[in-house]
């Protein structure tokens, strides 16, 4: 590589991207400054046309004036390949574009303009290659040709750095725990011979990261103002602003992140005239994250079950990534898992990670790392680090890929629907009153005509309803609990079309529901939105007062249903309704405990159809009670709340 030759790691994340280059002048793979005030900046997107993207707090300052153009979070919709936005068809691949562009042109500053010679993108472990290849779809938007980006997985990219302080043993394990702003994703990877990795054990939960701590702070800011302001409460419900929310939730963070430092913090409240500052302890924020940390808990514990680790001792390392597991809550409650590990900046490593492990590109850099940090109260594991080793692999990562693990270099391939082969535009019905573009030509075309792009309407105009009906939908109505004798199905893999799993969804349950998009291909989970003043307004859904946001999930995954079912079953608070024959279940609960006041999680288990659903953000205790009786556990035995004021 010569001296005006670098290259470029991108960590593309669901709420935050970071990067990282090689330094030709210090010889070193370092992180790249992306906002003025981080490293990292927001994957958040917006826009009015497909002409024109902005991304970043660009993109959240003009989604101030018009919230309904901003794109949150355009990793969730690399799964559908296609999704709607004001009215356009929008391949999943041109938001990324722009993210990318936008890192790429921050990037250059570092190198007197030029742009990189070579582009590594980093993915989710589980992700299938028709996934991978919307990245690469997107880096090639940039003008940067196939043979130039270099794909590894998230995991690969984590382990790598850290062995760049800590060697591994062939036969050692590390688990890599990240969480982010938007998932949590854990993974378990042995070191073979020659320091190769492979992935044993990987899972997460996209419901889980630090956006879902914002927002259970959120509602605690509501318990506060509930009991000290009301009318304040009353204002910030019905008469803020955008720029006024969106102070807010910036007040939130930054109290989020300072309670990692200091005993307790301020967020500030703001409705025109009307102001409070509230205090926050760190105890509070604890108590309020506890269930989700619970659940992150449980979640790590599963993946090294499955992984072999049945001891502390198994693991050489539980590695921490992702800005949220920074929280020294979250570190405490893993600590019984395994020796914690942390280094440099939690945010970067990732990208950094990226760089080192491909060693054909970086050649003889090397990263900037610190010693690995073993937290002291991790199972009494940490005498055992050398922490004046280095690794002695024989490339300059560290880590060799075998030919089944080697970062993927992708040439580019064809569009695919969800079932997985070529797809063409005439064979299907887009529609009719979508609007074209043209924005990269004509295989992004064919890709927006087709109908298995991964967006289904459940309520299409009669003139569309031939076309955007789901395959093996049943005309004569049922209810919820549907046929006692229908077995689950069996058959659904990472390779479902999404029509077949929204033919799944239990025929009483669709009234109401808007659009349809791929979620969480892995667990095969369907979110739905849910209609404004639709049938589920009744239980206070479909208005524009919720918190979390106005849809409900479908899982299909067996072992995900089933690991629900027992979840339900063994709640000890709240409102929990079965069926006599045990094969329906339901649970509400509020997000503090054994509170049943404010907005409530209602979760529903049908093990006939083999379906695990999630209602968010349901308004009130009653209107649980009401969605769980009236919906879906009809004919329930009676049940009492538990723990809580309502009887």
């Amino acid at each position: 590589m010569s001296e005006r030759e670098w290259s470029l790691g991108v960590d593309f994340g669901t709420s935050n991207t970071a990067a990282a280059h090689t330094n030709q002048i210090k010889q070193v793979v370092e992180p790249v400054s992306l906002a003025h005030d981080r490293m990292t900046m927001s994957s958040s997107v917006y826009m009015d046309d497909p002409e024109e993207f902005l991304v970043g707090d660009v993109a959240l300052d003009r989604a101030e004036s018009n919230p309904g153009g901003l794109i949150r979070s355009p990793k969730r919709f690399i799964p559908q390949q296609v999704f709607q936005k004001n009215g356009y068809d929008i391949p999943s691949s041109s938001p990324v574009a722009a993210v990318l562009q936008s890192v790429v042109a921050r990037a250059c500053k570092e190198h007197n303009g030029t742009r990189p010679s070579e582009l590594v993108l980093t993915h989710p472990e589980e992700w299938s290659e028709r996934e991978i290849q919307v990245l690469l779809d997107a880096a090639q938007q940039l003008g940067l040709s196939a043979t130039k980006v270099t794909t590894i997985s998230e995991p690969k990219a984590a382990a790598t750095y850290y062995t760049k302080s800590k060697e591994l043993k062939p036969g050692e394990k590390i688990a890599v725990f990240d969480f982010g702003g938007g998932t949590l994703d854990i993974a378990v990877l042995e070191v073979g011979e020659n320091h190769q990795f492979s992935v044993v054990a990987a899972h997460g939960d996209n419901t889980i990261g630090g956006q879902s701590f914002d927002a259970l702070i959120r509602r605690w800011v509501d318990r506060q103002l509930e009991e000290i302001n009301p009318e304040l409460k009353e204002s910030l419900r019905s008469e803020a602003t955008v720029a006024e929310k969106h102070a807010l939730m910036d007040s939130i963070r930054r109290a989020k992140e300072l309670l990692s430092e200091t005993a307790q913090a301020t967020i500030k409240v703001a409705v025109g005239p009307d102001m409070q500052n509230l205090q926050i302890t760190r105890g509070e924020f604890e108590e309020a994250i506890a269930d989700m940390v619970s659940r992150a808990v449980d979640i790590t514990r599963d993946t090294l079950s499955l992984a072999g680790i049945n001891s502390s001792d198994d693991l050489a390392a539980l590695y921490l990534t992702g800005g949220s597991s920074r929280v020294p809550y979250v570190q405490e409650q893993l600590k019984e898992l395994g020796p914690l590990a942390t280094l440099d900046d939690p945010k970067t490593v990732v990208a950094q990670g990226a760089l080192t492990a491909v060693a054909p590109i970086v050649g003889s850099l090397t990263a900037q790392t610190s010693a690995p940090s073993v937290n002291s109260v991790s199972s009494g594991r940490a005498g055992q680090y050398d922490l004046k080793s280095t690794p002695t692999a024989p490339d300059s990562s560290g880590v060799q890929f075998s030919a089944a693990e080697q970062p993927t270099r992708v040439e580019p391939a064809p569009n695919y629907g969800p079932a997985g082969s070529p797809q063409k535009a005439e064979d299907s019905t887009s529609k009719s009153n979508s609007k074209k573009f043209g924005l990269i030509g004509a295989a992004v075309i064919a890709v927006i005509a087709v109908a298995a792009a991964g967006v289904w309407f459940l309520r299409p105009s009669d003139s569309e309803s031939s076309a955007t009906e789901p395959a093996g939908e049943s005309s004569a109505a049922t209810s919820a609990a549907g046929d006692a004798g229908t077995e689950a199905p069996s058959s659904f893999n990472e390779t479902t079309p999404l029509k077949d799993l929204i033919a799944a969804i239990p025929e009483e349950l669709r009234d109401g529901l808007g659009t349809c998009t791929y979620m969480d291909v892995s667990n095969l989970t369907v979110s739905c939105d849910i209609e404004k003043g639709a049938r589920y307004s009744a239980y206070g859904l479909g208005t524009s007062e919720s918190s979390f946001g106005q849809s409900v999930n479908f899982t299909f995954k067996d072992g995900e249903v089933r690991s629900q079912r027992a979840f339900i079953r063994d709640q000890k608070k709240g409102l929990t309704l079965t069926s006599e024959d045990k094969r329906l279940s339901a649970h509400s609960e509020g997000d503090f405990g054994n509170e049943t006041e404010g907005e409530q999680t209602v979760r529903f288990v049908n093990m006939n159809k083999g379906v695990y659903v999630v209602f968010h953000a349901v308004p009130t205790a009653d209107d649980a009670e009401r969605l769980m009786r009236e919906v879906l556990v009809p004919g329930a035995p009676e049940a009492q709340w538990k723990s809580g004021g309502k009887s």
